[in-house]
């Protein structure tokens, strides 16, 4: 008599690690396409504060490029930078035809900008450059993939999703640690999670009321 096969679970809190194992032992040992795509990009954005290549976080959290003079900072003659008054940015969490996307503003006066800027008086940054800057971070086709699950997905498919959340998460609340964020707008992955699954449970109460329609037309013929 064959043991009884143990149930495949997720551990609590689960790494982006367990979470690709666990998809394996639900798809035949193998990582389909799409869901490769979509976690290749939050290992990605996962390892901005791992990866030792320059990205659009380290820029923007450079002391170096910030205007010390306009935020009352100060470069010591050890040539360590004192400022408590890191400059501003807005952030801005976008669903575009790329995918899920974080963007960042930086400000003058009051005003945001998103154009190339160097020494200018009003700019708390030295040079803000939106080619190299303003993309904080980029998970392809997250949009896609939120949908797919509603549609024909699984555990291991929503477990991704949320884990992206997290990586969103923990990428706003270090910027918020290290910058003056006066903004943060958009549309979070929480927010369109929320959307698509209201959607798809209406189409199911649409589908269960056009059946009970059917069934009573059938038996009135009958």
């Amino acid at each position: 008599m064959s043991k009884p096969t143990k149930k495949i679970e997720l551990p609590k809190n689960p790494t982006l690690k367990d979470i690709n194992w666990f998809k394996k032992q639900l798809n035949w040992g193998e990582l389909p396409p799409f869901y490769h795509m979509v976690a290749a990009s939050v290992s990605e954005a996962e390892g901005i504060f791992s990866h030792g290549f320059d990205n659009a976080i380290k820029r923007i959290t450079d002391k170096r490029n910030w205007n010390l003079g306009l935020l009352g900072g100060e470069e010591l003659d050890s040539g360590e930078i004192i400022c408590d008054n890191p400059p501003r940015i807005a952030l801005y969490q976008v669903f575009t035809e790329r995918g899920f996307e974080l963007f960042a503003y930086p400000y003058a006066k009051e005003k945001e900008i998103d154009q190339y800027v160097k020494d200018n008086r009003l700019m708390e940054f030295h040079v803000w450059d939106p080619h190299s800057m303003r993309n904080i971070l980029r998970i392809n086709q997250l949009h896609k993939y939120i949908q797919f699950y509603f549609q024909r997905g699984d555990e291991a498919d929503k477990a991704l999703i949320l884990h992206s959340h997290k990586v969103v998460h923990k990428t706003i609340e270090y910027l918020k640690s290290e910058l003056n964020v006066v903004k943060l707008s958009g549309v979070s992955i929480k927010d369109y999670y929320q959307k698509a699954e209201r959607t798809a449970a209406a189409c199911e109460d649409e589908l269960a009321l056009a059946q009970l329609m059917a069934n009573e037309m059938q038996q009135k013929k009958d």
